[in-house]
């Protein structure tokens, strides 16, 4: 009867292994989503961009609705993102995040425009000496 037991949920265990949806590292989305948030967790106005960023070889440049950018999220995590304080992304930038999958709760930065910077992902292969 045990073993009866651990046959069945040994199996609805591979089952929801190999039906819960693969990280999001691996898949780069069609289309890039970002909310821009003017406060911290997400609260305050938002800003929403959209864009396609699979042929752009040079960074993608926004002037943002608030100055004030205190979280923001994105749907693609192979991106970095830069904040700048003047517009149209000239001059030093104020921060510079390589992003993950997680959202950033707690920015607090006063920025005008933001850079979206496609990031390649690295592929560790394993390599004879010879190849080397």
């Amino acid at each position: 009867m045990k073993l009866l037991f651990i046959l069945i949920a040994f199996f609805y265990l591979t089952c929801a292994i190999i039906a819960a949806p693969s990280h999001s590292w691996n898949k780069r989305p069609q289309q890039f989503k970002m909310q821009v948030y003017s406060r911290p967790f997400r609260k305050g106005t938002v800003q929403n961009i959209r864009t396609y960023i699979e042929g752009s070889k040079k960074p993608l440049c926004w002037n943002l609705s608030s100055k004030r950018v205190g979280s923001y999220e994105v749907n693609d995590p192979l991106v970095k993102v830069t904040l700048y304080r003047f517009s149209d992304c000239q001059g030093a930038p104020s921060a510079t995040f390589q992003n993950s999958a997680r959202p950033r709760d707690h920015v607090l930065i006063k920025a005008r425009s933001i850079s979206i910077t496609k990031v390649k992902p690295v592929i560790l292969q394993k390599r004879s000496r010879k190849e080397l």
